[in-house]
C-alpha cells in the first residue's frame, strides 16, 4: 500500500478480548480477566449491546457486588464502550428516567420505576441489580443475565440471582443470546473469602464446537471484507454483490446455530491487551505496585495459593518435590509406575477422618522419605470406596503391610467396635465380599495423643528445614499427590492467645467448604500428612534439637507477628 493510499476498507484495531467476544459470542460467555483487559468497556459493553440489538424491546440486566460499584464504576466503563461502538446517551438511550412515550410502547415489559434502569431506542431496558440489594430484581424477568465481580458472590447468592433469567422465549427464543449470561471478574482467591462458583461452566465448553465457530466466524468476517470492497468498486458487479450477500446470510444463520446454547470459558491475563497497557505498565506493577502473589492472581489470571509468608508450612518449596516419580512422566495409574518405590518393603500410610477421607502413602528410601501417592473420598463415598482405590492401586505391591498412622477421633468408640481406624483397617484386609485380601494394616495410633498445632509448627520447621540428621529429607511425588501439595501450600498460618503466650496455629475454616472443593482447598490432607510424618520417633528427634529451643511462641512474636499482626 502506497503511503498516501486511502485503505480500501476501514481497519479497525481490537484486544484479543474483543475479538473473542465478537467471533465467539456464544449464549454463555464467562471471561476471568487480568487487570486492564477491559472487562467492562469491551466485554460487558459488548455483549449488552448485542442483547440490545438483537433481541429490540427485551429485558436485560447487568449485576454486580454492590450497587454503588456498579453505578460509579462499571456502568461509566461499559457507557464508554457503548460510545466506542457508536450509542450516544440521550439519542440510542436514557437512564435513570422515564423513557419517550414511543420507546415505552416498543418494550416488551411493563417498567413501572426508571430509578435503576437504561431505556433504549428499541425498546429494550437494562435493570441494574446487586447482591446488596437483591430487591432491585425482585420480580423481574430478563432475556439475558450479565454479572460482574462475580467472585464476590457466593453460591448460595449467585443461585438467588439466576432464577429471573427467564423472559419471553416465544418473541426472543431464536436470539442464541436469549436465556445466556455473561460473567465477568478476576481471578478469585478462595482463601481469601472468595468465590469460583463460575468455574463449573468451564466443563460445559465444548472446544471442537468453538473451533467451528472461530473458523465459520473467520470465513464470514472475509465475506464481509469482500462485500466491502465490492460495494466500493467504481462500477460494482452486482451479480458478484448478490453471490457475495447470499454467501454472508448463510454464515449468519449459520453462526446462529453453531451459537446458540454453547458457553465460552475463558481466563486471559492482563497481556491480551499489553498494546494498549504497554510493557511499562506490568513492569511498574510486578516491580513494586503489587507483590507477587497479587501480581500472580490480577495480571498473570493464575489461580492463587497462600502467600507463603503467610502459610502455614512457611519452609515448604520446591527443594520438597519431585516430579521424575513416574516412568511415564505422568500420574501413575499403579503402584507399578512408581520409580521409587521399594515393593519389597512395607507402605506407611497417614490418614485423617472428616467430612472427606484422606489418605496419604509413603516409604523411607534411605536417608529420604518419599510421600508417594494420595487418596481421597467425598460422601457419599467412605471406607470401602476409599479401601478400593488403594487396593487396586497396590495391587502388585510385594509386602503387603500397611503402617497407619492416624487422627486419634480414629480410636473414639473402639471398645464398641466403631471406631474409625478399624473400620478403614477392615475395609483393607477384607475386599467388598469379605475375603481376606493379604494385606496387613497395623494401626500405629491406638494410644497417641492429641498433636497440638504449634508442636505441629514447630516440627514441621524443623523437619523441612532439612538440616537435623536424625530426620529424614523430605520427598513428594508432585504427579501423585496433588491435592496433598495444594492442601499443604494452601494452609494458612493464624496467631492465637494461650494465656498470655502466642502460638502459631494452622486456620481450618477451610474444612467446611462444600465437599467437591476439599480435596485441593481444604486442610484435610495437610492433616494425613501431618499424621504420617509426626510419629514418635520422629518427634523426639525434632524436639531434642537446638533450633527447636526457640518454640512457637517466639517464632510467633519475631516471625508472625508482623504479617498476622497482634
Amino acid at each position: 500500500m502506497k503511503a498516501n493510499k486511502i485503505p480500501e476498507v476501514p481497519v479497525k484495531y481490537g484486544s484479543d478480548a474483543l475479538v473473542f467476544c465478537d467471533w465467539i459470542n456464544t449464549t454463555n460467555f464467562i471471561a476471568i480477566g487480568g487487570r486492564g483487559v477491559a472487562k467492562s468497556t469491551v466485554i460487558i459493553a459488548r455483549r449488552s449491546v448485542k442483547c440490545v440489538r438483537l433481541m429490540p424491546g427485551a429485558p436485560i440486566a447487568i449485576v454486580a457486588d454492590t450497587y454503588s460499584n456498579l453505578v460509579n464504576n462499571i456502568m461509566p466503563a461499559v457507557q464508554n464502550g457503548w460510545k466506542i461502538d457508536g450509542l450516544i446517551e440521550g439519542v440510542h438511550y436514557v437512564k435513570y428516567k422515564r423513557p419517550p412515550l414511543e420507546w415505552q410502547r416498543r418494550c416488551s415489559v411493563i417498567v413501572d420505576d426508571y430509578k435503576h434502569v437504561f431505556s433504549f431506542w428499541n425498546g429494550s431496558v437494562i435493570f441494574l441489580g446487586s447482591l446488596d440489594n437483591p430487591s432491585l430484581l425482585a420480580g423481574k424477568s430478563v432475556a439475558h443475565l450479565i454479572f460482574d465481580e462475580a467472585k464476590y458472590a457466593s453460591d448460595s447468592k449467585a443461585a438467588r440471582v439466576m432464577p429471573i433469567l427467564r423472559g419471553d422465549a416465544i418473541t426472543y427464543g431464536r436470539c442464541h443470546l436469549y436465556g445466556g449470561v455473561t460473567i465477568t471478574t478476576d481471578m478469585p482467591d478462595v482463601t481469601e473469602g472468595e468465590y469460583d462458583w463460575f468455574f463449573r461452566y468451564a466443563s460445559e465448553m465444548k472446544p471442537e464446537r468453538i473451533v467451528r465457530i472461530v473458523q465459520a466466524a473467520g470465513e464470514l468476517n472475509r465475506l464481509q471484507l469482500k462485500l466491502a470492497r465490492a460495494n466500493r468498486e467504481t462500477v460494482p458487479d452486482v451479480k458478484k454483490i448478490a453471490r457475495l450477500e447470499k454467501r454472508i446470510d448463510y454464515y449468519t444463520e449459520g453462526l446462529l446455530k453453531l451459537r446458540k446454547g454453547q458457553t465460552f470459558f475463558m481466563n486471559i491475563s492482563s497481556f491480551v491487551n499489553i498494546d494498549i497497557l504497554t510493557v511499562d505498565y506490568a513492569k511498574r506493577l510486578y516491580n513494586g505496585a503489587l507483590e507477587l502473589h497479587e501480581f500472580l492472581k490480577s495480571v498473570m489470571g493464575m489461580r492463587p495459593g497462600v502467600r507463603k509468608d503467610a502459610r502455614f508450612y512457611v519452609l515448604f518449596g520446591d527443594t520438597h518435590k519431585y516430579t521424575d516419580g513416574t516412568i511415564s512422566g505422568e500420574a501413575a495409574f499403579n503402584c507399578s509406575q512408581l520409580r521409587y518405590l521399594d515393593p519389597s518393603r512395607p507402605l506407611d500410610g497417614g490418614m485423617d477422618f472428616g467430612n472427606m477421607l484422606s489418605l496419604v502413602i509413603g516409604q523411607p528410601d534411605g536417608r529420604r522419605y518419599r510421600v508417594h501417592k494420595n487418596f481421597y473420598e467425598i460422601p457419599p463415598g467412605w471406607f470401602r470406596e476409599l479401601a478400593d482405590q488403594f487396593l487396586d492401586f497396590f495391587s502388585s505391591h510385594t509386602f503387603k503391610t500397611l503402617n497407619l498412622y492416624y487422627d486419634r477421633s480414629g480410636n473414639n468408640f473402639q471398645k464398641q467396635g466403631e471406631d474409625y481406624a478399624g473400620k478403614i483397617k477392615e475395609a483393607i484386609e477384607k475386599d467388598a465380599a469379605g475375603r481376606r485380601t493379604g494385606w496387613t494394616v497395623v494401626l500405629k495410633s491406638r494410644k497417641q495423643a492429641t498433636i497440638k498445632q504449634n508442636a505441629e509448627y514447630d516440627f514441621m520447621h524443623e523437619l523441612m528445614r532439612g538440616e537435623n540428621e536424625r530426620l529424614p529429607l523430605l520427598l513428594v511425588d508432585v504427579l501423585n499427590c496433588p491435592e496433598m501439595v495444594c492442601s499443604i501450600e494452601g494452609a494458612k498460618a493464624e496467631v492465637k492467645h494461650r494465656g498470655q503466650q502466642k502460638v502459631v496455629a494452622k486456620v481450618k475454616k477451610t474444612e467446611k467448604l462444600e465437599a467437591k472443593k476439599l480435596p485441593r482447598l481444604s486442610t484435610n490432607f495437610s492433616d494425613a500428612f501431618k499424621y504420617l510424618m509426626m510419629r514418635r520417633e520422629w518427634l523426639n528427634a525434632a524436639k531434642a534439637a537446638p533450633s527447636a529451643a526457640s518454640g512457637a511462641a517466639e517464632l510467633a512474636e519475631q516471625w508472625m507477628a508482623g504479617r498476622f499482626g497482634d
